[in-house]
């Protein structure tokens, strides 16, 4: 049992001693995948803007939207 007890004990210093240089690791890597998923939401809105069928689109629904909503306050 004092072997197990040692051996816990050896594992907990280890772990407490190692976490906050892999934390500070982790926060880089979260920085770069925030990052990352930051660029393509930029090149996907990119695209959709400069998209005339999109845009098309996006306008007829926002026009039918707020064309539903008046008729809907004005009864």
């Amino acid at each position: 049992m004092s072997t197990f007890k040692n051996m816990f004990r050896l594992l907990m210093i280890r772990l407490y001693t190692q976490l906050p240089g892999r934390a500070r690791n982790q926060r880089g890597a979260s920085a770069l995948e925030y990052i990352v998923l930051a660029a393509a939401l930029i090149i996907i809105i990119g695209v959709l803007a400069t998209n005339e069928t999109v845009q098309t689109t996006i306008n007829t629904a926002f026009t039918d939207l707020f064309t539903d909503a008046s008729n809907a306050g004005g009864s």
